[in-house]
């Protein structure tokens, strides 16, 4: 079945960190929709040609009262969203579809939260830790390119449980190397969230069932993106 697209309009536009863009969209169709977190939207626009483009961006915040939403777009070598976000402007016209699934739910029964993932990993990240009580044991590992895209301290729900690691050759090894000097919450009563570039999750995925003991089913990942092989072959060198 085609998804249905219904008409929205950017709000606002405004930097959050280096080479990573907040779009607010408003759209009546938004209007009393609360969104679960870890939500995203399929986002569908004009490109540079006039054709249209669609792109799916996790739901950072949103309001149901005024008809909004908040997404965090990161502008990976000027792709189609990127330009995109990067050139839009309050008043600019576009299409959104919800998503029927939910990508990454949170687990309320669990203990403990801990989060893992990179520069697109944090709006979804950001839902999660949002929506869970003040007192709740959560930490969070950000694999980013610099220093530069870490998110301000304003714009995060608890920037006191956010660890920042600084990215050094293929996505995921340096969190990798971060977690080996780590003690993380015992594997019982834990939910473990991984979200970001493929073989990140892939690699976390395995540390955490493997070698830190996680049920695999208290390892929640999704991989929403993956890095090109020219682009690994580069790191390497």
């Amino acid at each position: 079945m085609a998804q249905e697209f219904l008409p929205g309009r950017v709000a606002a536009v405004r930097p959050l960190a280096a080479e990573i863009i907040n779009v607010t969209i408003a759209a009546e169709a938004l209007l009393g929709v609360a969104f679960e977190p870890g939500a995203d939207i399929l986002i569908r626009f004009r490109g540079a040609d006039e054709t249209a483009v669609e792109r799916r961006y996790s739901i950072w915040q949103h309001s149901a009262a005024a008809g909004t939403l908040d997404i965090c777009v990161v502008q990976h070598r000027l792709g189609p969203g990127s330009r995109w976000a990067g050139a839009c402007a309050v008043g600019a016209g576009l299409e959104i579809a919800p998503s029927r699934a939910l990508p990454i739910a949170l687990d309320r029964a669990a203990d403990a939260h801990v989060l893992f993932g990179d520069e697109t990993s944090i709006a979804a990240a950001e839902a999660l830790i949002g929506s869970l009580p003040g007192d709740a044991a959560v930490q969070a590992y950000f694999e980013v390119d610099s220093p530069a895209r870490r998110w301000p301290q304003r714009a995060l729900a608890r920037p006191d449980r956010v660890d920042w690691v600084e990215r050094s050759g293929r996505p995921g090894s340096a969190l990798l190397s971060r977690l080996a000097g780590q003690d993380l919450p015992a594997a019982t009563g834990v939910c473990a969230y991984v979200t970001g570039e493929a073989w990140l999750c892939a690699t976390l995925h395995r540390h955490l069932v493997r070698e830190r003991g996680f049920p695999a089913a208290a390892v929640r990942a999704m991989p929403y993106w993956k890095q090109s092989p020219r682009a690994t072959a580069a790191l390497a060198r």
